[in-house]
């Protein structure tokens, strides 16, 4: 009895958090489903009124602009996962073994952009780029940065590591903090470097932690929209486009297509990306716990 009892309020009380988990995740997650296979342009007061089966899938797939945005999607992840990650990961080792003063100020000055909103980072770093800004007043020089078609994806991944490495950073100096420290003292018995003691033995134990970190980086790259929104609107000529802005495109910006099924389709495969993710990161977290 007492057992029921006590099942039934952990129900009750489990019930505001499924309420808003259905309403906000899972019943917009599913209309977005359906509505992929409809031709819908957010004006009609009938969401399924044409059924256009998977054609929304196949005019993605002639638009040359979803191919542009699936390539710099992979490129800002490959910045995200292996850039991002490699940097937080020496910046972590050296502010830790090197025992400076102000380890605390630096760590925070690091992560401070963490707690900035998107938008705000993409605003300031706007106004540095552009072409009468101020890193154009620092070099002297009469340059469209973000203009610039081989330079612009780039330009992006470095704000974007710039504002979340502290974030990894964190992370990573957590992971630091718990290692053993008697591998250590035995390595300096047996004489080792200090080269050795990272590569052997620091960055081999910091491998869970690492995992952790590329996998929170990769769903974060295929969820990037603001930062590449405030910065470039996805141009110039859509060369900087990535799936989230491509989708908001054609499905709410002004002058765009007003295609929300055709917006619905790449809703639905970034999902797909990001579930795989999901799904590769339980497995691989326990290979790495059970190894």
């Amino acid at each position: 009895m007492i057992y029921k009892t006590f099942r039934f309020r952990t129900l009750i009380y489990l019930l505001p958090a499924l309420f808003i988990f259905l309403t906000f995740n899972v019943i917009p997650g599913l209309t977005s489903l359906v509505l992929s296979f409809f031709d819908f342009s957010g004006f009609e007061t009938n969401l399924f009124k044409k059924f256009v089966g998977i054609d929304n899938f196949i005019k993605i797939y002639e638009d040359k602009y979803f191919w542009i945005a699936l390539k710099n999607t992979f490129l800002f992840v490959f910045g995200a996962v292996f850039i991002q990650t490699g940097i937080a990961l020496m910046l972590s080792i050296f502010i830790f073994f090197g025992n400076f003063k102000f380890s605390v100020l630096i760590r925070s000055i690091i992560f401070f952009p963490c707690v900035l909103a998107p938008v705000s980072v993409g605003l300031v770093w706007k106004k540095i780029l552009e072409q009468d800004g101020v890193l154009n007043a620092i070099l002297g020089l009469d340059f469209s940065w973000l203009s610039s078609i081989s330079l612009v994806m780039w330009l992006i991944i470095t704000v974007n590591t710039w504002q979340w490495i502290g974030y990894n950073l964190v992370i990573y100096y957590a992971g630091l903090q718990s290692l053993n420290i008697e591998l250590l003292e035995a390595s300096d018995i047996d004489g080792a470097n200090w080269s050795q003691k990272i590569f052997s033995i620091v960055i081999p134990l910091l491998w869970p932690t690492t995992i952790l970190n590329m996998i929170l980086n990769l769903i974060g790259g295929f969820r990037a929209f603001d930062i590449v929104y405030v910065l470039t609107r996805g141009g110039p000529a859509h060369y900087s486009e990535v799936l989230a802005s491509y989708l908001y495109y054609y499905s709410f910006a002004a002058g765009g297509p007003n295609k929300m099924g055709v917006g619905a389709s790449v809703a639905f495969i970034i999902f797909v990306c990001i579930l795989t993710i999901a799904f590769a990161r339980i497995v691989v977290m326990k290979r790495v716990e059970k190894n």
